[in-house]
């Protein structure tokens, strides 16, 4: 896998390292608003860069399979009320990603049904602590699974799209386990910024039963605020 996106990953590092050099040489012919605004650019152009590798490592961690055997199908919840499920998750826990910022406090998924009722996504998170700067992307979510669904397709207008598979739901939905079919990502997600010992230790109990749990790091929510 590494081998497969380093090149990619010096590609991209390369390209945004010159835009901010250029931004910077910039700096001294224009004026502050419109350097303000390219800063922005940057800073999304940055944040859709984690995004792009995250998503496309999914397809390519097909080639290296995963944890688990590829005879044993990965199973989803059946039957999820989507009228439950909006709203926002905050991020419990997550397997990190190689290409992924190593702390990104205050994480949150917001989802909610448009007036066209397509599924919008607003995740978020704070740069290295509580108070670093907001990092945003939003996108869209369409189910595969229509009959239950646990299956979606994450739209983020990159070059590909990721997967959003629930594999374990609280019967009251407080907590959710959401991984992608190569079981490679893992998340255990909360209505609530906390979750109770025995809760956290349930969904642990349900993840590990299709998925790696041993690279569990869990998301830091003290203190936190949240757009």
């Amino acid at each position: 896998m590494r081998q497969i996106l380093h090149p990619l990953w010096n590609m991209i590092r390369i390209l945004t390292y010159s835009n901010f050099w250029n931004l910077k040489s910039m700096s001294n012919n224009i004026n502050g608003d419109t350097f303000m605004k390219s800063i922005n650019n940057y800073s999304k152009l940055v944040f859709k860069t984690f995004a792009f590798l995250f998503i496309i490592s999914f397809n390519f961690s097909t080639a290296q399979g995963s944890w688990f055997s590829d005879d044993e199908e990965l199973i989803t919840v059946k039957n999820v009320d989507l009228s439950q499920f909006l709203g926002r998750w905050y991020q419990i826990a997550r397997n990190p990603l190689f290409f992924e910022p190593a702390n990104c406090p205050c994480a949150q998924q917001t989802l909610s049904l448009n007036s066209s009722n397509i599924v919008e996504v607003y995740n978020s998170c704070n740069k290295d602590t509580v108070n670093g700067k907001l990092q945003e992307i939003s996108g869209t979510a369409t189910s595969q699974d229509p009959v239950n669904n646990s299956k979606f397709s994450i739209d983020f207008g990159l070059f590909a799209k990721g997967k959003y598979w629930i594999i374990a739901l609280a019967p009251d939905y407080s907590w959710a386990v959401v991984t992608d079919p190569n079981r490679w990502s893992l998340y255990i997600l909360s209505k609530t910024p906390t979750l109770s010992d025995s809760d956290y230790s349930l969904a642990l109990s349900q993840a590990e039963l299709q998925t790696d749990i041993s690279k569990l790091k869990i998301t830091n929510h003290k203190n936190c605020t949240y757009p």
